[in-house]
């Protein structure tokens, strides 16, 4: 199965969140999914360099560009070479193209993390909330490798110092209830078959895919 069908992909808007990968994800779904798709984000992201960026287009800017180019990137240029979120709204964008694929989260490139009370930005309109982690996580310190440390080890019913387990992993994301599926990314194991997999999964109460976006494996465990 291709990968936007694994994640159980539809036509409307797709929030990201988490960390361990959440850009190379949006750019794997943009690659594969089949129809037009605009990229952007609620909080902050990099341009995608192989698409054609729009910092404040029209609507029907955004429909001329389309006929040319089935993938854009939109946004709003701010310190650093990011982009913030783009002058159209969410709910206008998906009015313009089949996906609307948003980075709508932050991690300072942990592989895991908890969120605040503010966080994610989700846009309301999106009919699928896609949560990364990142397998990197799993035996290091909470104090290391997660973003909002406090907030993770509270939840995950731990101190700072505690390794992080894939088990203790899901039960922080579905503690938190915002997502509709999981991927967990960096999964180098060859025949993607962790020993971990099935103590993930049954942990977790939403479908978890496993893989890595860098070699390009993936399957869905539940």
């Amino acid at each position: 199965m291709d990968f936007p069908k694994l994640l159980g992909l539809r036509p409307g808007v797709t929030a990201v969140i988490g960390s361990g990968g959440k850009t190379s994800l949006l750019r794997r779904l943009a690659a594969e999914a089949p129809g037009t798709v605009l990229l952007c984000t609620t909080t902050h992201i990099r341009p995608f360099e192989e698409y054609p960026l729009l910092t404040a287009p029209t609507p029907e800017d955004i429909r001329k560009a389309l006929t040319a180019h089935r993938v854009l990137c939109l946004g709003t240029p701010c310190e650093n070479g990011k982009l913030t979120a783009p002058s159209l709204s969410v709910e206008t964008l998906a009015t313009l193209s089949d996906y609307v694929l948003v980075e709508a989260d932050g991690s300072k490139r942990l592989p895991a993390k908890a969120h605040e009370t503010w966080e994610p930005v989700l846009p309301p309109e999106r009919t699928r909330t896609v949560c990364v982690l990142g397998a990197s996580a799993f035996g290091q310190p909470i104090r290391q490798a997660a973003h909002r440390p406090a907030i993770y080890a509270r939840l995950a019913g731990a101190p700072w110092s505690a390794s992080i387990t894939p088990e203790m992993a899901a039960r922080v994301i579905c503690a938190e209830g915002l997502c509709d599926i999981i991927y967990v990314n960096q999964v180098d194991d060859a025949e993607l078959s962790p020993p971990w997999a099935e103590t993930f999964a049954k942990a977790s109460n939403v479908p978890v895919v496993i893989g890595s976006l860098q070699a390009r494996r993936w399957r869905r465990l539940a």
